[in-house]
């Protein structure tokens, strides 16, 4: 090939067309297999995730943008999530039954994304259902049904589109729908930007369109509710690692912890790794001979897709954030994705090839063995098989009623102190309440923030928090929920209502105990 056909090759045309209804075939089986997955978990929800629910069932029903329906707050780390979760709700009625509409939808889009893109760059359309399964049945992002996660991956898919694309204008409303829903994910819009020349060349288009979505919610936030951004972001700010664990070495922690079933989860970074050189050795020979197979295949969208993910595990390793499992969603998800789109560059038409052969046994063991861990943690779950909740969801589930009841019969200030976790307790009982559900509980987090900022630092705080009522009181309440490790109460808790528990965690007895205001 001589210099001047090379640069005058045009990008590969999309596939052969499929008829409408065999191309949706596959995504409606996908979404099938969502809505099984769902009734596995619905009884199994993180504790963040009911953080999450209670914002959009407030919204929806009340009109509060807060944890509490009677108090705002500014905790939601994803609005857009919180927007969308609430507008079905709205019409549902009902959290859980929304989150699991959306569950399913979710996955179809996943699958219809994945496979245009697959489609657009040459590889086989079977790349979509398939990738989405495989991120379907991940046991680490089945234990994040209910937060953001599932939602950032569907939009970062289309993102990938919009990139595979080079449509500047549909790329700039996903990087800033990407970027509403959770901001530390910019890093992920960042670097697939820096590698997409088509979107580079459009900036003009792209970045207005990402903070049309952006902007509006910012402005309203930053007058309605003090602040452009999320008060979680100071939260996490101050949130030290857990003893020597941090997103950096979190994976070994988990792994230490729940075995098997966090490798499994895992697993596909280190497959989706592999498959990236994959990838890039398919390419390069490509790119060398125009004979070399797999002809017409575009390779860079994938491989920048696979930079963009670990580059968002290495930001949040410099921050320095603790290892909560989510976090890792976008790093197993997009690597996941890498993983299949290389044995789809390996087998094109599906056909066996020995080169490929034990890579696809491989991820079909996977499969398999993803699958039947999530099987094993019951039918459906009562707990998720990966998470660092102090109680089983049920659990907290009576005792927040029964706080509820004691709050009742006593009178007074209809509201207690959280034990340190806080969603699932608020989203049964509506009265528990700490920095996530109380603007006032923030402040303090905020001045030591401050303090702590340099001056170029301390003068966007301040800027930030302008419309903020600093001065404001926090919500009266008549009692505090403390938790003790079994046996280590002191004398003033004896006779108080009392929860046993067992941490999901560490496995150490524990009591819940409702003290008085200020009690020892």
């Amino acid at each position: 090939m001589t210099a001047t056909a090379s640069r005058t090759r045009r990008p590969p045309a999309p596939g052969p067309a499929v008829p409408r209804s065999r191309a949706l075939l596959p995504a409606l089986g996908v979404g099938a297999l969502a809505a099984g997955t769902f009734v596995l978990v619905h009884r199994a929800l993180v504790d963040d995730a009911y953080i999450t629910l209670a914002y959009a069932r407030n919204l929806a029903l009340h009109g509060t943008w807060g944890l509490l329906s009677d108090v705002e707050s500014n905790t939601a780390t994803s609005p857009l999530w919180v927007l969308l979760l609430a507008a079905v709700t709205a019409v549902v009625r009902r959290p859980v039954v929304a989150l699991g509409v959306l569950h399913v939808l979710m996955a179809v889009g996943l699958t219809l994304s994945l496979t245009s893109a697959a489609r657009r760059t040459g590889l086989p359309a079977w790349v979509g259902p398939a990738a989405a399964v495989a991120v379907g049945v991940n046991p680490l992002l089945l234990s994040s049904v209910g937060l953001e996660s599932g939602f950032l991956v569907l939009l970062l898919s289309l993102l990938l589109l919009a990139a595979v694309r080079g449509a500047a204008l549909p790329y700039g409303l996903a990087a800033g729908a990407v970027v509403l829903t959770r901001m530390d994910a910019a890093v992920v819009v960042a670097v697939l930007t820096l590698l997409t020349p088509a979107v580079l060349r459009r900036l003009h288009v792209a970045v207005p369109a990402a903070l049309l979505v952006v902007v509006p919610w910012m402005t309203w936030s930053w007058f309605h509710l003090g602040s452009a951004v999320p008060d979680t972001v100071v939260i996490k700010t101050l949130q030290e690692s857990w003893e020597q664990y941090d997103v950096r070495n979190g994976m070994q922690l988990y792994v230490e912890v729940y075995g098997l079933t966090a490798v499994l989860a895992f697993l596909p970074v280190v497959l989706g790794g592999l498959g990236w050189f994959v990838l890039a050795a398919l390419g390069w020979t490509s790119r060398r001979s125009a004979t070399a197979p797999p002809s017409g295949l575009r390779v860079w969208p994938w491989l920048a897709v696979g930079v963009a993910g670990v580059a968002h595990y290495l930001a949040l390793s410099v921050l320095g954030v603790p290892p909560y499992h989510w976090y890792y969603a976008v790093l197993v998800a997009l690597s996941t994705v890498v993983g299949v789109a290389a044995l789809g560059a390996l087998f094109p038409r599906v056909e066996l090839r020995p080169v490929g052969l034990g890579a696809s046994a491989a991820a079909v063991v996977l499969l398999v063995a993803s699958a039947g861990v999530d099987l094993r943690a019951g039918l459906p779950w009562s707990i998720a098989p990966i998470q660092t909740n102090w109680a089983h969801p049920a659990r907290y589930t009576e005792i927040a009623r029964d706080v509820q009841a004691v709050l009742e019969q006593r009178g007074g200030p209809q509201h207690v102190t959280s034990p340190g976790e806080v969603g699932h307790l608020a989203y049964v009982c509506d009265c528990v309440v700490d920095y996530f559900a109380d603007p006032a509980r923030v402040q303090p987090m905020i001045d030591q923030v401050e303090a702590e900022s340099s001056p170029l630092g301390r003068r966007l705080l301040e800027w930030n928090f302008t419309h903020r009522d600093a001065d404001a009181a926090p919500v009266p309440v008549s009692g505090e929920l403390f938790r003790y490790d079994r046996g280590t109460q002191p004398p003033a808790a004896r006779g108080l209502p009392t929860w046993p528990i067992t941490t999901t965690w560490d496995m150490v007895p524990s009591d819940i105990v409702l003290q008085p205001v200020g009690g020892a």
